[in-house]
């Protein structure tokens, strides 16, 4: 079942804490070698994202999901600086009819780009996107030693709502996943 979106404006354009342009814009199938070259820096991280590399998307992997999650009503939102892709933001609806109002929310901002405000634009843009798309609810999933994160979504009004605890395994240490929500 495909949910059309509303006629509103999908990019959105400000100047970041150091000076620098940033758009953010739906997501396009040609962004996925992007997404996926800059996500990868994230992921080899290991300590934001429920990812490792040999899980990752493909090219065509991510072009797919770039497509389905349009066509099945989902937000999937970029970030992008001088012409490259720094971030992104998804929001995947519930496929059923009885969860249609909630969605999944992941977001991820490249190593260079955080602590210039693309998050709270990300996090902005979202919440707007999800008022005005019939949304009534914004669940997340975040790593217990990820404050910066957990203190963004506080701020936009996210609560917790359960732990598991020790669940992960990062960087020589056992860590807690959060759930976390936001009603609209």
């Amino acid at each position: 079942m495909t949910t059309p979106a509303p006629t509103i404006n999908p990019y959105r354009s400000y100047t970041a804490k150091n000076g620098k342009q940033v758009t953010l814009r739906p997501a396009r199938i040609e962004d996925a070698p992007s997404i996926i070259r800059r996500m990868g820096k994230v992921v080899r991280e290991g300590e934001y994202l429920e990812e490792e590399e040999q899980t990752m998307a493909d090219v065509r992997e991510e072009e797919r999901k770039i497509e389905k999650m349009r066509k099945k009503g989902s937000m999937y939102t970029v970030a992008v600086v001088d012409e490259e892709i720094v971030a992104a933001a998804e929001l995947k609806r519930g496929a059923l009819r009885m969860n249609r109002h909630t969605a999944e929310f992941r977001i991820w901002v490249g190593p260079l780009f955080r602590g210039m405000g693309i998050g709270k634009h990300l996090m902005i843009y979202t919440i707007d996107w999800a008022k005005k798309n019939g949304l009534k609810k914004i669940s997340l999933d975040v790593f217990a030693n990820n404050e910066r994160a957990i203190d963004l979504y506080k701020r936009y009004g996210f609560v917790v709502e359960g732990r598991r605890r020790d669940h992960f395994f990062i960087n020589g240490r056992y860590v807690d996943e959060i759930f976390m929500s936001k009603f609209l």
